[in-house]
């Protein structure tokens, strides 16, 4: 005879309950599944949690690619900014390039094959990991890296020519040193005080007596002092083998020493040694010898 069991289950208050039967073999069924209903069901809430946390860590990973695209976006840009301003640093080179007439070229990075040169030589495909754009980036800031020493050092070159250059056209004495008119001329004249033919070795420049006689260059005073045909007079070297005489000076502004700039008042025009009238008698000299002051004034 089979076992069976009975379970009551009472339904309600009052005293009514109903019964179930079931066999041995019912019952380990029904427990069988049960145990299956369990394990799946746990192996559905473990299945469900990693891929839950799996989801997490895809959509972290989503988030961490989308700043580094971001960022590689915005070094692109900055590599952009710094391409345009490398050429507009060469842009300026070449202006002032044309501005003093340096026709000196760059060296050519490489030299092309000319139309019946053998060409060979192993090739080898570009990797298709230079398309990404961190690879193009590495090869763009290797490129502005290079362009940016090449041009550093033409600009300091070109600095070096501009220093001299401006040297020595601060040095030209190119103002005219009073407000006035020309009376004589450089050249051969007549002496107003022999009338006879003789060497004028600058300009008489008529202006009103006290009027400001001012430096034509900048430069160091290297006289100043008395003579008796030049009467009150400054000398001052400039450099470059340039040097200007300021004569018949009602007084001198300047000593023997001192530093002047273009423009500076070294004296008042007077009327001082071997004169007729009140005027200042100026002079250029380069490499000791007297030249026209005219070529260089403006």
């Amino acid at each position: 005879m089979r076992d069976r069991f009975t379970f009551s289950i009472q339904v309600g208050a009052g005293p009514r309950s109903r019964e179930f039967r079931i066999g041995r073999t019912g019952l380990v069924l029904t427990v069988g599944m049960l145990a299956f209903f369990f394990v799946l069901g746990t192996h559905f809430i473990y299945d469900y949690r990693e891929n839950f946390s799996k989801t997490r860590e895809l959509q972290s990973l989503r988030h961490r690619v989308s700043e580094q695209n971001l960022t590689l976006y915005n070094l692109y840009a900055k590599f952009e900014s710094l391409e345009t301003e490398v050429e507009r640093i060469r842009t300026l080179d070449a202006r002032a390039r044309s501005l003093i007439h340096i026709n000196e070229e760059l060296a050519p990075g490489g030299k092309k094959g000319r139309p019946g040169e053998g060409i060979g030589g192993a090739e080898t495909p570009e990797p298709t990991a230079a398309d990404r754009l961190d690879t193009l980036l590495d090869l763009r800031y290797d490129r502005l890296k290079e362009s940016l020493l090449v041009e550093g050092k033409n600009l300091e070159v070109l600095c070096e020519k501009l220093d001299a250059r401006r040297t020595y056209l601060e040095s030209l004495p190119s103002l005219w040193p009073a407000r006035g008119l020309v009376a004589s001329g450089f050249g051969v004249r007549l002496s107003p005080f022999t009338d006879t033919k003789v060497f004028h070795r600058g300009l008489d420049i008529v202006a009103t007596k006290e009027s400001p006689a001012r430096a034509a260059a900048g430069g160091r005073v290297v006289r100043s002092g008395f003579e008796s045909l030049y009467g009150n007079l400054v000398v001052i070297d400039h450099g470059n083998g340039y040097r200007t005489v300021y004569a018949h000076l009602a007084e001198k502004a300047v000593a023997e020493g001192d530093t002047v700039q273009r423009g500076d008042v070294i004296g008042k025009v007077g009327e001082t040694g071997r004169t007729t009238g009140p005027h200042l008698h100026y002079e250029v000299h380069v490499n000791g010898l007297p030249v026209n002051p005219i070529r260089f004034l403006n």
